[in-house]
Formats: structure tokens, sequence, C-alpha cells
């Protein structure tokens, strides 16, 4: 997975769990607040607290002393409104402490016969009377201090905290807590991750759209790579390949500009030579003939021209016109070399060529054939009258590639001119010397690309240019 992937996930997944902790919170505090209410509810809020203490009778009338005690115990862990039982002794069955004066009200209370219902004297079966009552202000009892466990183990049975003073004061119920707070916490991160994760993504393409927009104007030095700062992704994977396409447009773009340009210029230098040539046989009837050759010439030349660009423009789309077929390189070797000859007559040129035998390959004939005569023709053509040309050959059997070196005699290349020889419509040195338009070397260096081979091309130490060649062959 990409690391876009990764960011949007831990993105959401951060809103995501802000948010869960938002909402989270919310349900627990209600829920405490609940569960506060119901305890406050079960251990304290209880109208009718005087029903414990005709329980508490029935149980000690029923069960005895060792019943009243469980019961005493079990009201005690559920946290609900204290049941006191006191003998004649003044000891308290659960022995807990009792203050004299709540005691002193307690029978006072019994002798008075006020509040029956709260304030009880029971016989027991071990032959004491237990005095059972509740402490609330409703039942006579006024405010006195809490009672207080005698000893360590009296915790045990001891009452929840505070509870006789709330049930002689009661507090106001407690409010569960507002849940707007965390609620907006929640909704205000999940907004602020939501608008920053939004602007994270969105500016980069905001970019790349503003580009495109651009491009599609005419400005092909629109880039964005800056625009994408320090970004490690696949928006700034893209924003690389943006720049990148929109350089290649330029650059094509550009080519078929100069490229026309050539070629008109190219096209209008026979055009009037043409012209001109009807003007002087128009002019000079005597000349006529000799016009009409001129004319053939320069139609030949345009001719030519015409059909180089159509190499060419073949080549550069990836379209080479033949198929793959087993062909003797040795020979096409030969056979160019021999045809080279003739020209290298007008010239006043000889042509030095070591050869190899005849040795099959698998390639296109006629565009081998072209490239490597057009460099041969380029050495004959800049090669100094008196000079030669020599071509050597070689095949390694095993690698299965061939090797053609061709060096000339000739002025040579200016360094800086050396890779630009194999540019469209490109002659360096005497720009009218021979009928070379330009393309010979361009239509070599893409008939040997679309072999997967390679030329360059170098100055001699002793003068003259070298060029040489490297071709694959599959087996």
């Amino acid at each position: 997975m990409g690391r876009l992937f990764w960011k949007f996930f831990l993105t959401f997944w951060l809103a995501l769990l802000v948010a869960g902790i938002g909402v989270g919170t919310v349900v627990w505090l209600r829920h405490n607040a609940w569960q506060q209410e119901e305890s406050v509810n079960r251990s304290i809020d209880v109208r009718h607290a005087s029903s414990f203490v005709a329980v508490a009778e029935n149980v000690l009338r029923h069960s005895g002393v060792a019943g009243l005690r469980n019961f005493l115990d079990a009201i005690n862990e559920a946290h609900l409104p204290p049941v006191y039982a006191v003998d004649d002794q003044n000891q308290e069955l659960m022995q807990r402490s009792v203050a004299p004066d709540v005691l002193q009200q307690a029978r006072a209370l019994v002798l008075q016969a006020n509040y029956p219902e709260a304030v009880r004297l029971v016989d027991a079966d071990d032959g004491h009377r237990y005095l059972l009552f509740v402490l609330r202000p409703e039942h006579g009892f006024t405010d006195h201090p809490r009672p207080k466990p005698n000893s360590e183990s009296d915790t045990s049975v001891a009452p929840p905290p505070s509870t006789a003073n709330h049930l002689l004061h009661p507090r106001p119920p407690r409010q569960p807590p507002s849940p707007l707070l965390p609620i907006i916490a929640g909704t205000f991160a999940s907004l602020m991750f939501s608008a920053l994760l939004a602007w994270y993504f969105a500016k980069p393409i905001r970019s790349l759209r503003h580009a495109f927009a651009a491009v599609a104007n005419g400005d092909l030095d629109t880039r964005v790579g800056e625009l994408m700062g320090k970004r490690r992704d696949e928006l700034s994977d893209l924003g690389r390949d943006f720049d990148h396409m929109a350089g290649q447009i330029y650059n094509l773009v550009h080519a078929q500009q100069r490229l026309l340009h050539d070629v008109s210029h190219e096209l209008r230098s026979p055009l009037a030579r043409i012209q001109a040539a009807i003007g002087l046989a128009q002019q000079q009837p005597e000349k006529l003939q000799t016009m009409l050759e001129r004319i053939e010439r320069e139609s030949q030349r345009m001719s030519d021209l015409v059909g180089e660009l159509l190499v060419l423009s073949r080549l550069e789309a990836g379209v080479a016109g033949t198929e793959n077929h087993d062909l003797d390189i040795g020979g096409l070797l030969d056979d160019i070399v021999e045809n080279a000859r003739f020209e290298a007559e007008q010239y006043s040129v000889g042509i030095r060529y070591h050869g190899i035998e005849e040795t099959l390959v698998k390639g296109c004939g006629e565009l081998l054939h072209r490239a490597i005569e057009n460099v041969l023709r380029n050495a004959l053509q800049h090669c100094k009258k008196g000079g030669e040309v020599s071509i050597v050959a070689r095949f390694d059997i095993v690698k299965r590639r061939l090797q053609v070196t061709v060096d000339d005699q000739g002025p040579g290349v200016d360094e800086n001119d050396l890779s630009a020889i194999f540019v469209p419509f490109f002659r360096s040195g005497d720009r009218d010397k021979a009928n070379s338009v330009g393309l010979g070397l361009a239509i070599a260096y893409r008939s040997i690309a679309a072999h997967g081979g390679c030329i360059k091309a170098s100055n001699r130490p002793h003068g003259g240019l070298r060029i040489e060649i490297d071709i694959p062959f599959a087996e």
C-alpha cells in the first residue's frame, strides 16, 4: 500500500478516535452520574425508613437474636438506613457505639408512646429486651453526632459514612455533569482534523489543476515541483511526473517548430534556384538545356529531402517500415562500400575497407543499409581531396555485436557540436558543401537506435572525424 493510503488511514483514524473519546466520555459521565444517583436512592433516600424497624421486630420475634444480627448485617452491606438494636444493658447488638443522649431520646419516645412505628421495645428469646429504632428527625430525634464504632472489628458492620447525619440533614440530589463540554471538544477536534486533511490533500491538487490549465493555454514552462514542498507521497510523484511530461511536450513542440523552420528553409533554396533557372531560360533560350538540367537537379534534391523526412518521421514514430529478417551483415557492408567507391571518385577520395566474413543476423536490412551508407557518405563529403576514408568492421560472435568504425581525413567537428551532428538539419563546417540536407546522420542515429544500438562521434588526434557504430543482434 502506498504512502498516501497510510496518511488517509491514520488521519481518519485519529479523527474518529478523538470523536469516539468524546462520545465515550459523555456516555461514561452520564452512566457514572446515574450510578451515583441510584446509589444515593438505594442507601439514603428512603421515605419509609420506619418500615425497617417493623421488619427487624418480626425477625427478632421469629428468628431470635441471631436472625436479627444477620438482618442488620444485610441492611448495612446494602447501605440502607441503619436500624439500631440496644438491650437492657445499653449494649448495641452490632457493637456500634450509640450516644447516651440518643438512647435517652429513644427510651423517652417509647415511654411516651410517640412514633411507635419507628421506636419499639421488643422481648427477645435470650431474656433481654431490645430497643429498636432508626435515627430520623421526623420520628422525634434531634441533631446529634454520628455513632462511632467501638473497635476496629466494628468497621465491618458500621453504617456507611455520613449515613446518620445525612438522614438528619438530607443532601440535595447530585446533578450529573453537563455533556456539552466534551461534545463541543469532540466536534471541534473532528472539524480541525478534517479541515487539515482537506487542506493537505487539496493544495497540491489545486496546484496541479492550475498547472494543467496553464499548459493547455500554451505556457509550456509551467512546473509544479517546487509547489509540492517536501512531500514524499504519490501526489509529489504526480507533480514530478507532470514536470517531466511538460518538459517532454516543450521539447517536442520546439523540435517540431525547429523542424518546420528547417524544412521550409531547405525547400526555399531549391525553389528559388528553380525560379531563377526558369527566368534565365526565358531570357536566354540558348541556355534552355542547361537550365532544364539545373531544374531537374533541384527537383531531385527536393524529392530526396521529402523522402528522407518521411523516413525520419517513421523512425521517430517507431515505425520502421519493414520487419526484421535474416540477412548477411558481411555482404551488406560489402555492397555499401562497393557503391560508395563510385561516389568517392567524384571527391577524389580513396576508401580503405577491412570487412567481415559472411555472418547471418536478424535485423532490418533497409534501415541498416541506410544508416551505414549515410555515415559513409558523410565521411566522403567532408574528407579532403586526395584523402582516404577508412572503414573497419568487427563482429563479436560470442556477444553477437557488430562494431563499425568510419574515419575520414576532413576538418573534424567542433567539440561542442559532436552530439549535435545527429540532430536533423545540423551541418557543421561549410554549410554550402555538397548536396546534403542535414538528415543523413539523424536518420542513421534513429535507425541504429531502432536496433538497440548506439552511434557516437569523436575527433581523431591527427585530424578528421571518427564515427563508431555498435549494434547488438539477437540469437
